[in-house]
């Protein structure tokens, strides 16, 4: 910025600041230019500013600018969104951020006027019930355990939320209002370590010196305050006079009892403390001004009006007790609080209310919608009146590249961040000191007509991220049907701890036919799988010991070397083929990526990556994009038709649905508006006569990208110069037009995008032989949404939409009747009558249906009552909650589909799924809403996508309609017998001489040895836990896994017990055996036998090899015909050894083993 703006002077605005007590200024006619500029002015006379704005999005959007335009870092103080008598419970992270803010002391504070209505505790309260904790102090543990929970934190097993800790021994974990959790360790009552750890891996990264634990609450309950407590509420159930009353009053005393706190506590706050206030008590030294003062003020008014109406609602309605005070901060109150300030109102309008006007001369800058030479002109004539010009854009190289060509250079000519509210002319006249003259201010808004999107930036939210083979674990539950990779299916009766000659191990009781019972150690859980076949068949119980079980897999084989077959074949053509070999990334590509205003996902960066790496390549690409609803796929295909175009290639996406294809072109369209790339949209939001012109461009080839629906694929298009054809919910298409889009697939580059995620087992089996980008993590701050099912409820109906629109959020609502839907929109509109309704289906008229969706992402609505139409792909990101009207009649992937059209920013999104009232559900559609509810986790989809397989099979995923065998060897089993399948096959194709050997998993080495070795309840906090902890030891397949391991047990469990100790010994000898061909080191009465893969010949050579002190210990035997996959086995003499002994003798008999084996192979 140059100097004479860093140092604007307003004269009039100065005297104001100088000024004793409290006084208003109004200032009309701001652009948003000068309005940052008058920050930045105001700071320059060391004064803090409390910015209050009607919503949430101008914050961050002001946020934004002031950061990229002055360079002026500023706070927002975060709303919690929610109704303050509703039981939403409160959001951790937004307190978090909330008590940062008040607590701290910065230059400038942007205040959404939502956050003004809560009330805080004072300055004095967080400071005098907060405590630090130091390295090498000493803390008393055991009371510093007990604190906690006064604090408001709950115990838990592990620490993954804000507001849990739990303890294991000497560690102690919490997730306190910071950014991320710590761990403490203890030795006795000194401070030994701290450190944050990632609560997703549980792993410790960084060490701090110290850590402040806040309160969570704005009181803290103890035995004198709770018994005065239940003294005031049993007074005003009485005075309400009625049994429900009374009833009330009893659930919360059962509540209290039993932990102190309770969820919903906050409502009854007025009983336990009179000392919360307005959060303007906090900025007392600090400048107000308001973003439009008469709006703030009237906005205020109206949700303390909705506020007490919603209490008085819950309190007629006996679904709570009176209150003594409100919970909210009342319009009287908040405008006698604001009369203590000095305070300045950025007004469209002059205002009399205030005490001094000044009104600035201003105007827009105009729009010009990428025409360059309007651009170019403009310019030129402005800096021949000597007027200064600031280009504020997220395209400075290829602004840069514009004023080149079009020979500008000039020092008035600065280049800037691109601004959120625009930019616009002003003129310096008489109210300013400094500067004087006009300076112009131009911004992506002016310079492409680019909309302003929506700013999700919020650094105060994390996600939870799902992972699979935790959740495969807990997926486990007793009575279930499991399969064991050796003895089939069985049913799983649960985790039992048995001592055997004095040693204590933990094992899994499986039962098979007959009633015969195997329980087989817990380390060995790798071998167990959950049964996934299809839910309305009950497997065959498989007989233990027998052949049975190998023959039910070979079927299964017989049937998966058919589809791998085919895929390898199809693989090897592609690989065979010519195709269009796309240049590398040009300056204009870089410059594209860099407008994206999210982080890239490690995902979603390999799956561009290998994307554009198949589009280089000469072969045509045919690679498929895998991830749940909003990780981030849509971007992938806009990166890969740009790189198609900046090639002189034209591109199509082609998507299933009108809305679909309609929610793409606005996108791609915004995106690629400042690189004159011509886009245009095929579908029936064309008329006859735009469609005919549209082909013929098409065909001409000076249309660059074309998005549409089936339209695309008549005949008449006939594409000049096709390099990338994007195929959006593949599946969802119909045969004839599948069999259109197999020709494309010969010679142009295919991307075809999905929304059912791929299980990772099938994931594993398809690698190698099918391009596919499986994109796992969710993008960051994304929020789970919470889903609510339940019976129809105009009650729960109008709080929900009302909660949405006080947010300033928007809602859909899925009615799935045509014919009666216009009826029901009237309903809604007499319910919530100042709730703006639009109403969407697919049979409205050409224009009408792309009308009503454009102004609703304008916000020109409040609430989309529409059909299925919005079920693929549409994304508001101001639409944050969605009501299913008769979800009972939808299927459970079609439900989770609709509930990811909420959710996609970092807002806490809700789904409400009705059904009718008193309203009997058949089984199967209590399951799947049941499943909706229990699937509410980010990247759910994963498991929706397994129970969907479990229905269907895996038919349309592999291109094979038979999946009879995969019910009778569960889908894991399946997949795995895929993965074997694809590298025989492709190591019978190979030249490589060591290609079948490379392609030889180890086997599953069974180590059965009698010592205590398991995993202590104490030691880890619980069962959960527990099975986790096996299942991370059995997959080890090296040991530098199990050194990870291992490092991760003592960050986080404190020392090894023994009986861990001799666990790992016991996984270490699993690792050496299997590297060794070594199929199990089993312990009898008499001896240790080895089962190996040498015979007596072999093993005489060996011995020769190895020296003595070892091999005296072993004698070799024969192994019987029951065991036909061993060719010897090794007897080991126990005599007098103790299991430390008996470990070292193994690991060094295999040591040298190793070495004699790797010897040979060398020599020969």
């Amino acid at each position: 910025m140059s100097d004479d703006l860093k140092n604007i002077q307003i004269p009039t605005l100065n005297r104001f600041l100088a000024l004793n007590g409290v006084s208003k200024l109004s200032l009309s006619a701001l652009n948003n230019p000068l309005r940052l500029l008058i920050f930045q002015s105001i700071l320059k006379q060391n004064k803090k500013i409390l910015y209050i704005t009607p919503n949430e999005q101008n914050a961050l959007k002001f946020q934004k600018d002031l950061e990229n335009f002055c360079e002026i870092e500023a706070k927002i103080f975060p709303s919690q969104e929610i109704n303050f008598y509703d039981d939403v419970e409160k959001n951790y992270y937004i307190y978090q951020e909330q008590i940062n803010v008040l607590l701290g002391s910065y230059d400038v504070v942007l205040a959404p006027i939502r956050s003004l209505f809560e009330k805080f505790a004072t300055r004095n309260f967080y400071e005098k019930n907060s405590f630090k904790i130091k390295v090498n102090e000493d803390v008393d543990y055991q009371k510093l355990i007990k604190s906690l929970s006064k604090l408001g934190y709950r115990r838990t097993t592990s620490v993954v939320d804000t507001s849990e800790f739990s303890v294991r021994g000497d560690i102690l974990d919490i997730y306190t209002l910071d950014k991320n959790p710590v761990r403490i360790e203890f030795f006795g009552d000194t401070v030994e370590d701290i450190r944050y750890f990632d609560p997703k891996t549980q792993r410790s990264y960084e060490k701090v010196n110290e850590i402040t634990i806040y309160p969570l609450y704005k009181f803290l309950p103890d035995e004198n305050t709770i018994e005065d407590f239940k003294q005031k509420l049993l007074k005003q159930a009485k005075n309400t006079d009625n049994e429900i009353a009374c009833d009330i009053y009893n659930q919360i005393c059962e509540k209290i009892n039993e932990s102190g706190y309770f969820d919903g506590i906050e409502y009854y706050q007025s009983y336990l403390t009179n000392s919360l206030y307005c959060p303007l008590d906090y900025f007392k030294d600090y400048v107000v001004i308001f973003d439009e003062s008469s709006q703030i003020f009237a906005k205020f008014e109206n949700l303390d009006k909705d506020f007490c109406e919603q209490y008085q609602k819950e309190v007629s309605s006996n679904l709570k007790l009176p209150l003594i005070e409100l919970n909210h901060t009342k319009y009287e109150e908040f405008v006698r609080e604001i009369k203590k300030f000095k305070t300045i109102g950025f007004d469209n309008f002059l205002d009399d209310d205030y005490d001094k006007l000044i009104e600035f001369e201003t105007s827009l800058a105009p729009i010009f919608s990428s025409d360059i030479d309007e651009i170019s002109a403009y310019i030129k004539n402005n800096l021949k009146n000597n007027r200064k010009i600031f280009i504020c854009t997220d395209y400075p190289k290829r602004i840069k590249e514009i004023l080149s060509e079009q020979e500008i250079f000039s020092n008035n000519v600065t280049i800037k961040p691109s601004l959120s509210f625009g930019g616009g002319i002003v003129d310096f006249d008489d109210n300013f000191e400094t500067p004087k003259g006009r300076y112009i201010f131009l911004s992506d808004k002016e310079l492409f007509n680019k909309r302003s999107k929506d700013v999700t930036v919020r650094k105060y939210f994390k996600n939870k991220q799902s992972q699979d083979y935790i959740d495969s674990i807990n997926d486990i539950k007793e009575g279930e049907y499991v399969v064991h990779s050796i003895h089939g299916v069985g049913i799983y009766k649960g985790l039992t701890k048995q001592e055997i000659d004095g040693a204590k191990k933990d094992y899994l009781e499986i039962e098979f036919a007959n009633s015969d019972k195997l329980f087989m150690p817990a380390e060995q859980i790798n071998l167990l799988y959950r049964y996934r076949g299809s839910g309305s068949i009950k497997p065959k119980l498989s007989k233990m010991g027998g052949s049975a079980w190998e023959a039910t897999k070979s079927k299964a084989k017989a049937e998966v070397e058919l589809i791998a077959q085919d895929l390898l074949e199809l693989y090897a053509k592609r690989q065979m083929s010519q195709g269009i070999a796309f240049e590398p990334d040009t300056t204009w590509q870089f410059e594209m990526e860099d407008a994206f205003e999210y982080t890239e996902t490690p995902d979603q960066m390999k799956a561009i990556i290998d994307t554009k790496a198949d589009m280089e390549a000469a072969r045509p690409m045919d690679r498929l994009i895998c991830a749940d609803v909003g990780f981030g796929k849509t971007e992938i295909a806009i990166r890969a038709i740009f790189k198609a175009v900046m090639s002189g290639k034209q591109a199509a996406l082609i998507a299933p649905t009108t809305i679909l294809a309609l929610q793409h072109y606005q996108t791609i369209f915004e995106r690629f508006k400042p690189f004159s790339v011509r886009v245009e949209l095929m579908s029936r939001f064309r008329s006859a006569k735009e469609q005919k012109q549209i082909v013929k461009e098409i065909n001409e080839g000076s249309v660059d990208v074309v998005i549409g629906t089936h339209r695309l694929l008549g005949d008449d298009i006939q594409f000049k110069n096709l390099g990338l054809l994007v195929i959006d919910e593949e599946h969802k298409f119909g045969v004839k037009h599948k069999e259109k889009l197999k020709k494309y697939r010969e010679n142009i580059d295919i991307l075809a995008m999905s929304a059912t995620p791929i299980p990772r087992t099938l994931n594993m089996a398809l690698s190698g032989i099918k391009d596919l980008s499986v994109i796992n993590t969710p993008p960051k701050n994304r929020l789970s949404v919470k889903t609510y099912v339940g019976e129809f409820n105009e009650a729960y109906l109008k709080n929900a939409i009302n909660h949405e629109i006080q947010r300033d959020g928007q809602v859909f609502y899925l009615y799935n009747r045509v014919e009666t839907i216009y009826q029901f929109r009237d309903y809604l509109s007499s319910i919530v009558p100042n709730v703006r309704i639009a109403v969407a289906h697919g049979q409205m008229k050409d224009g009408e249906l792309e009308r009503i969706m454009y102004e609703f992402a304008n916000k020109e609505y409040d609430l989309l009552l529409c059909t299925t139409i919005i079920e693929s792909g549409l994304d508001i990101s101001n639409a944050n909650t969605i009501i299913i009207h008769d979800s009972d009649r939808f299927g459970l992937a079609q439900l989770y589909q609709l509930r990811g059209r909420v959710g996609r920013s970092d807002r806490q999104a809700y789904c409400y799924c009705f059904y009718k009232k008193s309203k009997e559900l058949t089984p199967d559609a209590y399951k799947r809403l049941n499943a909706i509810k229990d699937f509410e986790s980010l990247g759910s989809g994963y498991h929706i996508a397994l129970r969907d397989i479990e229905i269907r099979g895996v038919g349309n995923i592999l291109g094979s309609k038979q999946h009879g065998h995969m019910v009778n060897v569960g889908f894991d089993t399946y997949c795995n017998l895929l993965e074997e399948c694809v590298n025989e096959l492709k190591a019978n194709k190979s030249k490589d001489p060591y290609a079948k050997e490379k392609i030889k998993k180890p086997q599953n080495a069974v180590v059965d040895i009698n010592v205590t070795a398991y995993i202590p309840d104490e030691w880890v906090g619980g069962y959960e836990q527990k099975m986790l902890e096996y299942k991370r030891l059995s997959d080890v397949k090296n040991a530098a896994e199990l050194d990870n391991v291992v490092l991760g047990f003592k960050d986080r469990f404190s020392k090894l017990p023994q009986s861990v100790e001799n666990l790992i010994k016991l996984i270490k000898l699993r690792l050496i055996a299997e590297q060794n061909n070594v199929s199990m080191i089993r312990e009898t009465l008499d001896n240790i036998r080895i089962y190996t893969q040498f015979n007596e010949r072999e093993w005489m050579y060996l011995k020769r090899k190895i020296d003595f002190s070892i091999t005296k210990y072993f004698k070799f035997t024969n192994p019987p015909k029951s065991a036909p996959q061993t060719k010897g086995i090794l007897l080991m003499n126990k005599d007098n050894l103790n299991f430390d002994e008996i470990f070292n003798i193994l690991t060094d008999l295999f040591y040298y083993i190793s070495k004699v084996v790797s010897e040979f192979k060398i020599q020969n």
